[in-house]
């Protein structure tokens, strides 16, 4: 059982949660500005303090972890499989850029059916190119370089990791 004791305006707790969401991992949220015993339940894992998020999984208690911390957890708790995780390294770009790359591919693939050139087939397979990884949420050229956008400041920006576009993919050990 894993549980997030958070708050809705903390960023860190929505990221947490969103991450748990992409991973299809079943968990309650306890809202510790609206119930004093989530509160009370939280304190009593950080030795009185409040801090968000704290997550319960399975009796280890993470406070205010990074994705890749709660990935390892999740992984340690056998609430994930190696196998699992690495599938996630596939999915390589973020919400905001999906959401562009469909739109330009759409509007690629329209422009391609509109003219008379040598361009047509090119622009056409370029536009189909990105409607498909903007759909799927994988980028050929970002797995053959080893970054990502997902995390970053196009990925829900609230939500953001880290301040740059691209990063480097961290490996996971083995």
């Amino acid at each position: 059982m894993i549980t997030v004791y958070g708050a809705d305006w903390c960023e860190d707790t929505q990221r947490a949660l969103r991450h748990l969401r992409r991973l299809g991992v079943a968990c309650s949220y306890e809202n510790v500005d609206r119930d004093p015993e989530a509160l009370a339940r939280a304190t009593a894992l950080n030795d009185g303090k409040r801090r968000t998020p704290t997550i319960d999984v399975d009796g280890a208690t993470l406070v205010e972890p990074t994705i890749g911390a709660l990935t390892r957890t999740l992984v340690e708790r056998r609430q994930l499989t190696p196998w699992q995780v690495k599938q996630l390294e596939v999915y390589n770009v973020g919400d905001l850029e999906r959401l562009v790359r469909f739109g330009a591919g759409l509007l690629a693939v329209t422009a391609a059916g509109r003219i008379q050139s040598a361009w047509r087939w090119p622009l056409a397979a370029w536009g189909l190119m990105l409607t498909v990884s903007g759909t799927v949420g994988m980028c050929p050229a970002y797995s053959a370089l080893g970054v990502t956008s997902y995390g970053g400041p196009g990925d829900r920006p609230r939500e953001a990791e880290r301040r740059a576009w691209l990063t480097k993919v961290p490996r996971q050990a083995e």
